[in-house]
């Protein structure tokens, strides 16, 4: 499926394949099946595994060169947007609203979400800005032989804005600003193990990729790990 792409996004995708077979389906069908039971914790879980899968499946939809699996990345990018949607929808007074009762890191979870959201930003800005200045593409589009990246527009169009706003409403302990930095520090612990396991996968086909890199993301989600244990024990 990947034969046509170039050697860092082809080992990328299947780096991408790896932890969506491993990770992500597993989280959704837990999550989903607790959800369905009437657990708010569930549900907020879900949303981040939504929010992952319509994430991944708009880069597979757009920068993915059409192979046999064009319709089924259709699918899911559907499906998983409808997903939260639905999810939104019936939970808007149960669930994102849901009565937080025990202490919970707040004040740490608030600063992770919004440095991480900044720190981001500035990343990729710091490729694309001098990339218009120059009037050229940045070089890691070169590398993937890609138009845009779509890794960057999603993210500084809707995922770090929705992360610095979570982190905000927490701050200021609103109880909205609970649940959805909740579902931001699941989707945390997703994309940081994903971007590990791409890393992994590069390693392993022969792509240039840090090793060091792949132990700061996997600590990296393990502290969001522990913070998104912490905010989900305290909603009832």
């Amino acid at each position: 499926m990947y034969a046509r792409e170039t050697a860092s996004w082809r080992a990328q995708a299947i780096g991408q394949d790896v932890v969506d077979l491993a990770l992500a389906v597993p989280w959704l069908i837990v999550a989903a099946i607790a959800t369905l039971r009437g657990s708010r914790r569930a549900s907020l879980a879900l949303g981040s595994g939504l929010g992952f899968a319509a994430y991944s499946f708009v880069v597979y939809a757009f920068d993915v060169r059409f192979n046999q699996m064009f319709l089924v990345y259709c699918a899911i990018l559907g499906v998983s947007t409808y997903g939260l949607i639905a999810l939104a929808a019936h939970g808007a007074a149960r669930h994102l609203r849901a009565d937080v009762l025990a202490p919970a890191p707040r004040r740490v979870a608030s600063v992770t979400l919004i440095a991480s959201a900044t720190l981001f930003a500035l990343m990729w800005l710091g490729e694309d800005v001098p990339a218009i200045v120059r009037g050229a593409p940045p070089a890691s589009l070169m590398d993937v032989g890609l138009a845009t990246n779509a890794v960057h527009v999603l993210d500084l169009s809707l995922v770090l804005p929705a992360m610095l706003v979570s982190g905000v409403l927490l701050w200021r302990q609103r109880r909205m600003g609970h649940a959805l930095a909740s579902i931001a520090m699941g989707f945390c612990v997703l994309m940081e193990l994903n971007i590990a396991g791409i890393m992994i996968a590069m390693q392993r086909l022969g792509v240039a990729a840090t090793s060091s890199m792949v132990w700061v993301f996997t600590g990296l989600a393990a502290f969001a790990a522990v913070l998104l244990v912490s905010l989900l024990r305290a909603v009832r």
